[in-house]
């Protein structure tokens, strides 16, 4: 490896989560209800396009903090169906749709004595007419809240996406569906046409199939929403500046594999060359390398295939914090005390250790990457490989080999 060069690898079989199997939590929809006063539509049935049909998510339970798969008790299809057909009745006004499910994602995260609950929905919607099923357009939300105890929420959350998705539908124009093509009912669970967030769409304007951040370099600039990154239109009279502070925090293993890998500090500068919150932006953009918030830091983004990944931190070690409060907890005297004790400082923190993240192309939102709520991969022995070159002035390219055979070189700045 050439000088200045910082090899990072992160197992996927050393991932600290697992697909959860053993235990299950079921969403309960019964006691929550949708307002749409303005509604135009009528759901007659909802249907899962999801890639692979995933469990909608992983849940903490009970004192131990065990994980739980989140499931619908009679199956997703059935009960989102029976929901909005209950809550949204058919009215002779009102045009029939489908909502073909993309994503639908709950989760929790340990936040110090708290929880952060989210969710993320995204469908596209189709006309139901005669001769078939006509695209509309695509709808998405996402929603977040914190709380002691957050697994109860849930259920909230996934009527809330619903109401925001449809919501999305009251300013469409409504006579240009029909000069779409009809699909079958086939077609559409196996069809997707649109990875775009409809909430970032005029009203009424379908969006294209392909986002412009697919098709073209990025510009340089700030990005303060997701659509404004899929159109690969940064906001106007503003600047991103970064540089690069050491970074070493968290346990031990963690201070070890991130030790030198650069950690960005970033300013945003208005058209008077005031300095902003860099809070609420989604990410920034230098011209020839992406970056993406997650969690108040900065991360490299990085396309892969038709969407982008990207290195982050773990959550907070659950399984590490429940063992550590269970040994200042313990009163027992003894032998049986102080193994307790002994296996709780003996255990490994895996918090903030490196973890892969790809990015919702329809919501925006970070999830594990690959997906841990799938069945693993038939090769489990995949590594990813990051080079850093420390931002020096030197303009000979950097040289990296991989079993002592030349592969590349990094240029100034490079990634």
């Amino acid at each position: 490896m050439g000088r200045g060069l910082i090899l990072l690898s992160l197992l996927l079989g050393l991932l600290p989560f697992s697909r959860v199997q053993a235990q299950q939590y079921y969403l309960d929809l019964s006691h929550q209800s949708l307002s749409l006063p303005s509604r135009t539509v009528c759901v007659t049935q909802v249907v899962d396009g999801r890639p692979g049909k995933p469990v909608i998510g992983l849940v903490y339970r009970g004192l131990a903090n065990q994980q739980a798969a989140v499931l619908f008790r009679r199956g997703l299809e059935v009960e989102l169906t029976d929901f909005l057909r209950q809550q949204l009745p058919a009215r002779p006004e009102d045009h029939t749709v489908v909502l073909c499910l993309r994503q639908l994602r709950v989760g929790e995260q340990m936040a110090g004595i708290t929880e952060k609950a989210s969710a993320d929905l995204a469908a596209d919607v189709y006309e139901q007419l005669p001769d078939g099923y006509h695209f509309v357009r695509s709808v998405a939300a996402h929603t977040s809240a914190r709380a002691l105890e957050t697994t109860y929420l849930h259920a909230e959350h996934v009527a809330q996406l619903l109401q925001k998705c449809l919501e999305q539908l009251t300013t469409y124009h409504w006579p240009t569906t029909p000069t779409r093509p009809a699909l079958t009912l086939a077609q559409v669970l196996t069809d997707s046409p649109i990875a775009i967030p409809a909430a970032n769409a005029a009203p009424g304007v379908a969006q294209a199939a392909r986002p412009a951040i697919l098709q073209e370099a990025p510009r340089p600039g700030v990005y303060y929403s997701f659509g404004q990154f899929l159109a690969n239109t940064p906001a106007p009279g503003l600047q991103a500046m970064a540089d690069t502070v050491s970074f070493g925090f968290g346990a031990p293993l963690a201070r070890r594999l991130w030790r030198g890998v650069p950690r960005l500090r970033v300013r945003i500068l208005n058209e008077k060359n005031h300095s902003q919150s860099a809070k609420e932006i989604w990410g920034f953009s230098d011209g020839r390398q992406l970056f993406v918030q997650h969690e108040k830091e900065f991360f490299p983004l990085h396309r892969y295939h038709d969407f982008f990944t990207f290195v982050g931190e773990t959550p907070p070690d659950v399984v590490y914090m429940q063992s550590r409060a269970q040994s200042s907890a313990a009163v027992m005297g003894g032998v049986v005390g102080a193994m307790i004790a002994n296996n709780a400082n003996n255990a490994n923190d895996h918090t903030a250790e490196p973890m892969g993240y790809s990015v919702d192309m329809h919501t925006g939102q970070a999830g594990q990457f690959p997906n841990p709520l799938l069945p693993p991969p038939v090769r489990n022995d995949t590594a990813y490989i990051y080079l850093y070159r420390y931002a020096d002035t030197a303009a000979t390219p950097v040289s990296f080999s991989l079993d002592d055979q030349p592969v590349g070189q990094l240029k100034l700045r490079e990634y």
